[in-house]
Parts: structure tokens; C-alpha cells; sequence
């Protein structure tokens, strides 16, 4: 066996300017005394988050990453289907009533479309696609931001209501409708939209979300555990039953490395490998989840649920985060991971002596970031995070915490 001998005062510096695993654990950041239903979900950064309460059109939101959050303005008395944000301020909602659009973070809304809509999904602020929650299912398009909508009818099949849609590229959109009364669905494909929709899945039992992670890959997931994935554009499915026969709510492909899908009695399920296999995470609940949503590098995932439940995870790395010692300290400090060398979990103690964001983070000897722990707003004190590095290779690592400009690094032996 080769050994390589590295000097570690020349990758120190690199790991401090840098600072500028299948199962997670899900914490509870549920509103409290709250046991109303939230049935969509939308993550916008690492702080702000938006959810749908209930069936008269409520709506909630977190501006530090769950700790808190406060009913906003809300333009319907129905159900919030589908809310979904571009940045902190700008943001689309989809109700029973309409489509609606707000300029100031939920602060005040203007209408776009009359109508029941069940999903939409917004490319910029000008660009957008919804999908109606009636028969027969109806695709919209906007070019000026919902000053008017060019509106695809599927007419030849009267008895679809629309359910998903799910956004690739302009030239790839997926549509997925269902029938009711024979429990049925029918996914559609758009490559151009003058050109219309062709049915690519037909499918029973009925299906409820559609996620894709590129052009090739997607899930559809649904009733009794119906779960079918692509990986030529929609072309041929292949059934999958990660869930056996519970069924399944809600399906996000945020990457090819990284998917999640929630479904009844609390069960939460990521892939790792492109959704070719699927493993049970420990959600901490067994109330029924019925929307997930992960922000783009997967430091944060939010689901929502009945009886008043949002869950939330920091990243796909196996974290928790723990208060200790009921005391604050009068300066910023980072201890050695104990234990060090560990195989493959360890504890990772550190303090803050004011309310701040702290960021955790582990780059491998080459400074590359292989997964950010934590990256939120916690009180002063004492905060032990438990890390698991399965699925990392053997070698030299380092953790680095980032805090109110204080920058602390060390290093550790997996």
C-alpha cells in the first residue's frame, strides 16, 4: 500500500477560504398548537419558506429556517394547491379560485387567471406554466408574466382533470392528468407547445406528482403505492414499489444524486443514485405526509403534512443538532470531533455567544465541499451536531463553521 504524506499547514488556509450518506434525520419545526393540515409546501433559500394551510387558503412562512412562522395575506378563501417562489419576494400561488401573483413576499396579490388550478410552475418572472384541477384538464402558458395565458385544451379526453405538470425545459414539459372514476392516469409530454401533448403513460392505479431531475429521468408516483420511473424522456417506464403498497403523495427529483418521495403514516424515502433504488429515512412521524420540497444543492428539504406537521432536514448527510448546557458563552468556539479517528460517526461540538446563522461544512483533502451539516439560525449557547459519514471514502477530512465572521476549522480522520 502507498503512503502519501501531506503536509497540512498548506490545505488549512484552503479550507478556511473555502468556508467564505442515504439517511437524514427530520426535525419537527411545525407552527405550534397547530393541527391543521398543510398540503404544499415551497422552500425559496435556507431561511424562507412558504406552506399552505388547510382549506380556506392560508397561508404561512419562515424567514429563519422554520424556527417561526406567521400567516401572511392570503388572495383566496380555498385551498392553496401549489405555491412556488423565484426569490424571497416574488412568488406564484395556484387556489380553487385562480392563479395569483405577489410582488412583496405574500404581502399583497393580484389575480392572473379566474379559475380552479391544481399546479403551476414558474421558469422567470415573466415565464410560466399551470395546469387546471378540472375537466377536461387545460395547459396554460404565459410569456408576460400572467398578463395573458395562450391555454392548450385536451379535449380528447373530456373525463382528465389535471393534476401535475412538471417542467424540464422549454422544449420538455409533462402533464399529468387523472380520471376519477376508474382511478386512472395519463401523463402527457409537450416538446413544442404549438404542437400539443401526447400521451406517454397510461397507468392505473392513479397518479398524484411527477418530478423529472434532467430531460431523461423522471418518477410518477401515486394511489396504493403506483410508482414508475424513466430514464429515456418518457419513452418506456419501468414499475418500480419502493413503498410497497402505501400510497404515495408527493415525489421531488432535485438532481440525478438526489430524490425524495413522502407518502402515508409519516414515511419519508430518498435515492441517491438516479431513483434506481429508494430507503426509508426516519421522519419522527406517523401522521401522513402529502408535499416535499428541496432546494437546489439539497442543504435544505421541508416536508408537510396533516395535523399541523412540517418536518425539515439540513442536508442529506445523517445530522442532528442538539442544545447542551443551559449557559452562554462569551466567544465563538469549535472542539475537536470526538470520536476522531471515527468510523463512521462522530460528535461535533461548538458554541456561539449570540443568536446567529451558523454554517457547518466538510470538504475532503482536496477542498472540495462534500456536505454542509447545518446551515441555520440557532440561539447562543453549547450545540452538538452528531454527523455520519457513510458513503465517504476513507481519509482526511475537515469541518468548518462560519458565524457572525468568525471563521474555525478543523480537521478529522474517517
Amino acid at each position: 500500500m502507498k503512503t502519501i504524506l501531506i503536509n497540512i499547514k498548506y490545505l488549512l488556509p484552503l479550507v478556511l477560504f473555502l468556508c467564505t450518506a442515504v439517511n437524514s434525520q427530520w426535525v419537527n419545526v411545525s407552527p405550534p398548537g397547530n393541527d391543521t393540515a398543510f398540503y404544499c409546501i415551497d422552500i425559496v433559500s435556507q431561511n424562507v419558506a412558504y406552506a399552505g394551510k388547510g382549506s380556506h387558503g392560508i397561508i404561512i412562512k419562515t424567514t429563519n429556517g422554520g424556527i417561526n412562522w406567521q400567516e401572511i395575506n392570503t388572495p383566496s378563501e380555498y385551498m392553496a394547491n401549489k405555491i412556488h417562489f423565484i426569490n424571497e419576494t416574488t412568488g406564484f400561488l395556484a387556489t380553487g379560485s385562480g392563479l395569483y401573483k405577489t410582488n412583496s413576499g405574500g404581502a399583497a396579490w393580484v389575480t392572473l387567471s379566474a379559475g380552479s388550478f391544481s399546479d403551476l410552475f414558474f421558469v422567470s418572472e415573466s415565464t410560466g406554466y399551470a395546469i387546471n384541477a378540472d375537466f377536461p384538464a387545460k395547459l396554460y402558458k404565459t410569456t408576460n408574466g400572467g398578463g395573458n395565458f395562450s391555454i392548450f385544451n385536451m379535449g380528447s379526453y373530456p373525463s382528465y382533470i389535471g393534476q401535475a405538470l412538471c417542467y424540464v425545459n422549454a422544449a420538455e414539459i409533462f402533464a399529468l392528468t387523472y380520471k376519477p372514476a376508474s382511478d386512472s392516469s395519463i401523463i402527457f409530454k409537450c416538446s413544442n407547445w404549438d404542437s400539443g401533448w401526447v400521451p406517454v403513460l397510461k397507468t392505473k392505479p392513479a397518479c398524484y406528482d411527477i418530478s423529472f431531475a434532467d430531460a431523461n429521468t423522471g418518477i410518477v408516483c401515486g394511489n396504493f403505492g403506483a410508482f414508475r420511473r424513466t430514464t429515456d424522456g418518457g419513452t418506456t417506464w419501468q414499475n418500480q414499489t419502493p413503498a410497497g403498497g402505501t400510497t404515495i403523495l408527493a415525489c421531488k427529483m432535485n438532481n440525478l444524486s438526489t430524490g425524495y418521495f413522502v407518502c402515508g403514516a409519516g414515511f419519508i424515502y430518498k435515492s441517491t443514485n438516479n431513483g434506481a433504488s429508494w430507503f426509508p429515512q426516519n421522519s419522527g412521524t406517523s401522521f401522513m405526509l402529502y408535499d416535499i420540497d428541496i432546494i437546489n444543492n439539497d442543504s435544505a428539504t421541508f416536508a408537510a403534512g396533516e395535523n399541523g406537521t412540517i418536518l425539515k432536514t439540513g442536508s442529506g448527510s445523517f445530522t442532528f443538532i442538539e442544545p447542551l448546557l443551559n449557559i452562554t458563552p462569551n466567544r465563538y468556539t469549535l472542539e475537536q470531533n470526538f470520536p476522531n479517528p471515527f468510523n463512521p460517526e462522530t460528535k461535533i461540538k461548538f458554541s456561539i455567544e449570540n443568536e446567529a446563522n451558523v454554517s457547518l461544512k466538510v470538504y475532503d483533502i482536496t477542498g472540495k465541499l462534500v456536505n454542509e451539516m447545518l446551515n441555520e439560525l440557532l440561539p447562543a449557547g453549547v450545540h452538538e451536531v452528531n454527523f455520519n459519514a457513510s458513503g465517504l471514502t476513507s481519509g482526511i477530512y475537515f469541518y468548518c463553521m462560519e458565524s457572525n465572521g468568525t471563521k474555525l476549522s478543523k480537521k478529522m480522520l474517517l
